[in-house]
């Protein structure tokens, strides 16, 4: 998988501890708590966008997310094609950390357990996405992990850290395409989550090396490192065995 960014070695740092359960809890009531109005945001957008075909010239409701003749996967457009996204890479990590779970080899306890937890905050936020985008979600994907090796230990948290990276990059380069605030401040609420999952992998990876976010993933203007919409969905393409459509998701 293709870094983010190769920039400066990293120095000596402190160890981190996994994340604890307590927080997956109180992370899913705090979701709840805009629950009903984003889900009804997306309500919304059913009715209010609408696409033009380009053969008949003709404009049209979206229903959020479709499946062309051919199976390819139209994520829709607007904070409805956002979501999806979102969905589609929470389906992605949360698939890769139940396949770690069952065919890495050579883990420690603590391996497992670090694992276990990065799963469940990525369940949470994939049923989380499900729940919200109702009718207008894409299906469940299928994925293909044939290019990780689950028998090397340095290889699963480095696909760990990659799978994160994008996470918060997507989030990142989202953000300012978000047409409602409560998708805004859910969407910084849930990048928070991936970027303390992404610093957690790096520091599996080298516990004993220093690590700064601010280091490895800002630009050389000192932003924060983000992929739009349709450069996220194509980062994550090779590991989705459904073909996707970003030709409706917002663009700068």
């Amino acid at each position: 998988m293709e870094k983010l960014n190769e920039q400066q070695p990293v120095k000596s740092r402190p160890t981190i501890p996994a994340i604890p359960s307590v927080e997956r809890r109180m992370f899913m009531r705090q979701l709840g708590l805009t629950a009903a109005s984003v889900t009804a945001l997306m309500t919304a957008c059913t009715r209010e966008v609408t696409d033009v075909n380009p053969v008949t010239g003709r404009a049209s409701a979206r229903m959020g997310a479709s499946v062309l003749p051919d199976g390819t996967i139209d994520l829709g457009s607007g904070d409805i094609g956002i979501a999806n996204l979102a969905y589609s890479l929470e389906q992605l990590e949360t698939a890769f950390y139940a396949t770690a779970l069952e065919r890495a080899t050579g883990l420690s306890a603590q391996d497992r357990k670090v694992l276990e937890e990065l799963h469940d905050h990525e369940l949470v936020h994939r049923e989380f996405f499900k729940g919200i985008l109702t009718n207008n979600a894409i299906p469940m994907l299928e994925f293909n992990f044939s290019n990780i090796n689950f028998n090397d230990r340095y290889g699963v948290f480095d696909a760990a850290q990659q799978f994160e990276n994008l996470g918060v990059a997507a989030y990142n380069g989202a953000g300012p395409l978000l047409e409602d605030v409560e998708m805004l401040k859910l969407a910084g609420k849930i990048v928070s989550v991936e970027a303390r999952h992404a610093t957690l992998t790096l520091n599996m990876l080298r516990p004993k090396t220093y690590f700064s976010l601010g280091h490895e993933l800002i630009d050389v203007l000192g932003r924060d490192w983000f992929r739009t919409p349709v450069e996220a969905a194509m980062k994550a393409q090779p590991f989705i065995k459904q073909k996707l459509s970003v030709a409706n998701l917002p663009t700068y």
